[in-house]
């Protein structure tokens, strides 16, 4: 069992929302996908009185990252995760609305593990969605990013995405256990098992 405490907040602005978690143990924060950039995060952060020592992105979409640069003022000494597969999403140019791009700490497309919190994580990498998606893995906990949703999968017409590798990369998620819970970056949590026996988009 993961002994952290994990906080979903869904950011938002006038047009879209995301999910964005907080993984917290003692006084230390980890946080995936800091979406839209929305107030809630950095007041829950300090309200708690947390230090946040890594942030995570699961795959280079804007709405998954636009809170990004705050963040890292807030928390200069922060690592960042990201795979550089989605590179095309993080330059500037016609893909990146934010017109700031993000320096890697570490590129996750050359990692199958990595630490957060004192646990080790798998670093699935999770195509389809988008070229460098990727999901973290521990003891039947899964942050999937846009790759699995309840009863729903990632989108496959933006820039890189392909419908038969997004599949292949939800067939690797259902090889996990059962009982894995699924966070995803939209909606709701769900299981590997709810999914493989009620996704009207893939069943197994």
């Amino acid at each position: 069992m993961i002994i952290v405490k994990i906080q979903k907040l869904t950011l938002a602005n006038f047009q879209i929302s995301s999910n964005c978690y907080i993984l917290s143990k003692d006084s230390e924060a980890v946080v995936i996908d800091p979406g839209i950039e929305d107030q809630t995060l950095y007041n829950y952060l300090q309200q708690n009185n947390l230090n946040v020592t890594n942030i995570v992105l699961t795959h280079g979409h804007f709405d998954h990252w636009g809170g990004l640069k705050k963040l890292q003022s807030l928390y200069p000494n922060a690592k960042l995760y990201a795979s550089t597969l989605d590179y095309l999403w993080y330059e500037v140019g016609p893909n990146n609305m934010y017109n700031y791009e993000p320096n890697f700490d570490f590129d996750l497309n050359k990692l199958n593990e990595i630490t957060l919190l004192g646990y080790k994580f798998k670093v699935l990498k999770l195509p389809g969605h988008s070229a460098g998606s990727i999901g973290l893995y521990y003891n039947n906990y899964l942050f999937s990013g846009d790759v699995l949703f309840f009863q729903g999968i990632g989108r496959t017409d933006l820039l890189q995405g392909d419908y038969n590798t997004l599949i292949n990369s939800i067939n690797k998620i259902y090889q996990l256990p059962d009982d894995t819970i699924v966070y995803s970056g939209h909606g709701r949590p769900t299981t590997v098992k709810h999914e493989k026996q009620f996704n009207p988009f893939f069943r197994k």
